[in-house]
């Protein structure tokens, strides 16, 4: 009896190199995805890790196709969702039970400026006030440093429509830092 020959239109399968591929591509915009789900970059970090070593090991489910985008992006941000729910339930039945969800020092203080800066500070509120949308991709293409394919790959999103977002959150970002330093006297210096 012949072993069965691989079918030559199947798509190619998840191995190392791919994986390569897809931390390389896809670990900033995740990390910025589940931040804005989180509000924790420790824990956005932690859950990205955790998305790809479960994409590692889920690897014989992956059906599309490792080179497509769009497939594994939808497919990773499937896995991160799924991984930051379950971490959010645990967190809930922990504060149910009285017990601590994090070991304490986990989360690194932010060093203060010796004098803040009024526009950075009116600028933090202001970024706060956003809608989630606006916040989540300027965190993934901002702060992260992720290309408006990746964050539309993660989004489930056209590159034009993440294009269109991402001018809306700038303009709506700017509109309430000024609308915030008014607010707090500053005024807006040229």
């Amino acid at each position: 009896m012949e072993a069965p020959q691989p079918d030559p239109a199947a798509p190619e399968a998840l191995d190392d190199a791919a994986l390569d591929r897809w931390i390389d591509e896809f670990r900033g915009p995740l990390i910025g995805l589940v931040a804005s789900w989180t509000r924790d970059w420790g824990e956005a970090h932690e859950v990205a890790a955790d998305t790809f070593a479960e994409a590692w090991v889920g690897r014989a489910r992956f059906e599309g196709d490792p080179e497509d985008v769009g497939a594994a992006g939808a497919w990773l941000r499937g896995i991160a969702f799924r991984l930051h729910s379950a971490r959010s339930r645990t967190r809930g039945r922990l504060r149910l039970v009285g017990g601590d969800p994090r070991p304490a020092g986990l989360e690194p203080a932010a060093p203060e400026p010796a004098v803040p800066d009024p526009r950075m500070e009116a600028m933090r509120a202001a970024f706060a006030s956003l809608k989630d949308l606006h916040q989540t991709v300027l965190r993934m293409h901002y702060l992260e440093q992720s290309s408006t394919r990746k964050v539309a790959a993660l989004l489930g999103r056209t590159e034009k429509s993440v294009e269109h977002l991402l001018r809306r959150a700038r303009r709506a970002l700017q509109e309430e830092t000024n609308r915030e330093l008014a607010r707090r006297g500053e005024g807006v210096t040229p």
